[in-house]
Formats: C-alpha cells, sequence, structure tokens
C-alpha cells in the first residue's frame, strides 16, 4: 500500500478531516473566549502590543524578517507532525497542534476586532491570503500524518519515502505561505495600520 492510497481511503480522509477542522474551531473558539474573559485585565496590555505592531509595520516594514519567523514556525510545525506520524499515539500530539493554530487565530482576530471594530477587521483581511494557504495544507498534513500513524505497513521503505515526499510538497506550499505573509501581508498592513490611529 501505497502513501498515496492512504490518502484517497475518502471514508477515514473525510472523517479525519471533519475532526481536525472540529479541533480548529474548538481552539479559534477557546482563543475568542479567553480573551473576552480576561480582556478587563490584560486589555490594555494588549491593545498597546497591538497599537506598537501595527506602528512597527506602518514605519518599518521588515518583511524578510516576518518571512523567516514565518517560515521557521511552519517548519517547526510540519517536523513535529511529520516526526508524530512514526508514533502510534503521534496524533494526540498533533490534534494539539490544530488546536494551537486555532486558538491564535480565535485570539488575535478577537482582539483586533474588540479593540479596532471594523477597522480591525481590514487588517485581519490583510492576512487573509496567508490562512487560506497555511490552513488547508495543516489540515491535510495533519490528516495524512494521523493515518500515517495508524497505518500498520508503515515501516515499509516505499510508504516511508512517498511521506517523506509529500512532506517536501508541504513545506513548499509553507514556503509560499510564509513569502505571502512576509510581503503581501505586511504591505496591506502598512496601508491599514495607519488607519488603526
Amino acid at each position: 500500500m501505497k502513501l498515496n492510497d492512504i490518502v484517497a481511503d475518502e471514508k477515514h480522509g473525510n472523517g479525519l478531516l471533519g475532526l481536525l477542522i472540529f479541533l480548529l474551531v474548538v481552539g479559534v473558539t477557546v482563543g475568542s473566549v479567553y480573551l473576552a474573559k480576561n480582556s478587563g485585565d490584560m486589555g490594555e496590555g494588549i491593545k498597546n502590543y497591538i497599537g506598537s505592531f501595527c506602528t512597527a509595520v506602518s514605519e518599518n516594514k521588515n518583511s524578510m524578517t516576518v518571512f523567516k519567523n514565518s517560515l521557521q514556525a511552519n517548519l517547526i510545525s510540519v517536523g513535529i507532525i511529520f516526526l508524530m506520524g512514526f508514533l502510534r499515539f503521534g496524533f494526540i500530539v498533533t490534534g494539539a497542534i490544530i488546536v494551537r493554530k486555532g486558538f491564535i487565530i480565535g485570539f488575535t482576530t478577537a482582539s483586533f476586532i474588540k479593540f479596532y471594530g471594523a477597522k480591525g477587521m481590514l487588517v485581519m483581511l490583510s492576512t487573509m491570503p496567508t490562512i487560506l494557504i497555511t490552513i488547508p495544507t495543516l489540515l491535510l498534513f495533519s490528516a495524512v500524518s494521523i493515518k500515517y500513524s495508524l497505518n500498520s505497513e508503515r515501516k515499509s521503505k516505499k510508504i516511508i519515502f512517498s511521506y517523506i515526499f509529500f512532506m517536501i510538497i508541504i513545506i513548499s506550499i509553507f514556503c509560499v505561505a510564509s513569502l505571502s505573509e512576509g510581503y503581501l501581508t505586511t504591505t496591506f498592513m502598512s496601508w491599514v495600520s495607519p488607519k488603526l490611529s
């Protein structure tokens, strides 16, 4: 059995993707609720941080730094998910990564909307190109990793080679996503940020 046979197994694949999407939504919800419950205690600090961040972007758009940081974070996530494919219970860690990603998205989105309203939505829209690339790719790779970890034939050389090749494709996609975040997102934010003040 090859890796593409594992990926093409629609019955289990759709169920796994559905579960991972659910975990992502849980993370987004928890992130939003966490901000709502703690905004009184840390609201001013979050607002100041967002304000200083937006000012830094509008004054000095350092696209290369954003690209490097984004790529590093993406590669760490891909590396962990890849390694979890070799462990029988690696799906627990993979699921936790999805929930964490959702939490970050939910918390960040809720923060911008809470403190800047419709203008905050503009900032979040500037991140959409990156999100539309990274989230589906992350969910797909996570599903493949989980199915690989539960496959009794995962030690087969052909499957291992296919799994590694698939990871290389995923890394290539994340490189594009990081480029988008480093150059498109920062450009959009540099246009939108002055409107927040």
